[in-house]
């Protein structure tokens, strides 16, 4: 099959997580943060985000598909986003990453075993439920290395979803703007919780 381009892999990547489904890890995984998917070394030390701006680079990704047409596709670097992380526990056992456009997923992170932190961006479309796995490595308190997963279905063909990110941290969140801004995230925080 010949390559697509960047543009109709998103496109295409966007239709699938719209119609699909995937089943949740084993209780075991959830708790030690182990995924056979993960590319992602744990991290040497148990480290705690700062809380405020942080900014994302999406890295290099791959779709695999199978079914009726056999396909792998390159996700090309996106352009960098921003957002805000949040420490919800003194002792730094779940996070908040708060995104800054609308049209994005919130995710609530929680430390697992081995440092790392995972969370899960459920949606529904259609009354099918999709989810897209996410892991965070804290590399000290101003770097983040991530990733995304997720296994679509669609119309006969599954396929398996991979990209890496970077997350750094930009600055704190300006002290007169921190009571209405932790105010906002509540309210996000608990539609998060409530779709988890």
């Amino acid at each position: 099959m010949k390559t697509q381009s960047a543009k109709s892999v998103l496109v295409l990547v966007a239709t699938l997580f719209a119609y699909s489904a995937m089943a949740q890890d084993s209780d075991e995984e959830l708790e030690t943060g182990e995924r056979e998917w993960s590319q992602l070394e744990p991290p040497t030390s148990c480290s705690c985000p700062k809380e405020g701006r942080w900014d994302v680079r999406n890295l290099e990704g791959w779709m695999d598909c199978t079914g009726p047409i056999n396909f792998r596709n390159t996700l090309g670097d996106e352009p960098k986003d921003k957002g805000t992380i949040w420490v919800l526990e003194d002792d730094c056992s779940s996070l908040f990453g708060e995104a800054s456009k609308r049209k994005d997923e919130n995710v609530l992170l929680d430390k697992v075993e081995d440092c790392s932190f995972f969370g899960a961006i459920n949606g529904e479309e259609d009354g099918i439920k999709m989810v897209l796995e996410v892991k965070w490595v804290a590399d000290g308190d101003e770097f983040i290395r991530g990733e995304m997963h997720s296994n679509p279905s669609l119309q006969g063909m599954t396929c398996e979803y991979y990209r890496p990110f970077e997350i750094t941290f930009r600055e704190p969140i300006k002290e007169k703007d921190y009571e209405k801004a932790k105010k906002n995230m509540e309210k996000k925080l608990e539609k998060a919780r409530q779709k988890s």
